[in-house]
């Protein structure tokens, strides 16, 4: 009897958490501008900050080249500060090693749109199911992810953490945040770590047992 629970547990451990096969961990290098705003008061400044991932998708340093599109509505210095001149609006465009990010911007009455919030519509990447919201958001001082009351996924997968990453084919360089505490529902879980909310593009769930992802969501904006 002894060895037939041996082998059951054996072949749970084998199962139980495979959805997919390991994957290659490259990606696509990219900049991203990691601050945007809507809208910048005219005759006040505001400094850009941008990132170049490579194709890990981990931060590498790198010259950046600032522009605007329109030099008489918008002025930016070669380290990404950035002039409101008049009213009106121009595209802001960051460039490193090839690549480019750009955000369109209006110049007005007054500075909006510094990101407060993120969201990200979760979707199962394997057999099993995951599906819900994740909103990353600063609160009382606290960096916090919440799952919203639509988060659903299956109990068949002991050892799911989630992370945010820049990659969602690996965690090397990723911040694991918690192992997932409830299966379904509304929860949150506070990041240890101060971080800008816009560090990361991607909420990753893992089953770190067998290092395959489950699921995952882009964060917005």
């Amino acid at each position: 009897m002894r060895k037939d629970y041996f082998i059951i547990g054996l072949m749970f451990c084998m199962f139980g958490c495979i959805g997919t096969d390991i994957v290659d961990d490259f990606v696509e290098a990219k900049v991203s501008i990691d601050n945007p705003i809507s809208s910048l008061k005219v005759n006040s400044s505001y400094q850009f900050e941008a990132t170049y991932l490579n194709n890990i998708g981990v931060a590498e340093a790198a010259a950046f080249e600032w522009k605007s599109s329109d030099v008489s509505v918008l002025s930016i210095d070669n380290e990404g500060m950035a002039t409101g001149l008049k009213l009106g609006e121009a595209m802001v465009i960051a460039t490193a090693n090839g690549l480019s990010d750009s955000l369109s911007l209006i110049v007005s009455d007054t500075t909006t749109g510094v990101v407060q919030e993120r969201v990200a519509e979760l979707k199962t990447v394997s057999s099993y199911p995951l599906s819900g919201r994740a909103i990353l958001k600063k609160t009382g001082g606290k960096t916090v992810l919440e799952f919203d009351d639509t988060f659903n996924t299956t109990s068949a997968l002991p050892g799911l953490y989630v992370y945010l990453t820049n990659n969602v084919k690996s965690i090397n360089e990723a911040l694991e945040v918690a192992k997932v505490k409830a299966f379904s529902g509304a929860q949150s879980y506070e990041i240890s770590e101060d971080i800008a909310l816009t560090k990361y593009g991607f909420v990753l769930f893992y089953c770190k047992p067998f290092l395959v992802p489950v699921g995952d969501g882009e964060l917005k904006p």
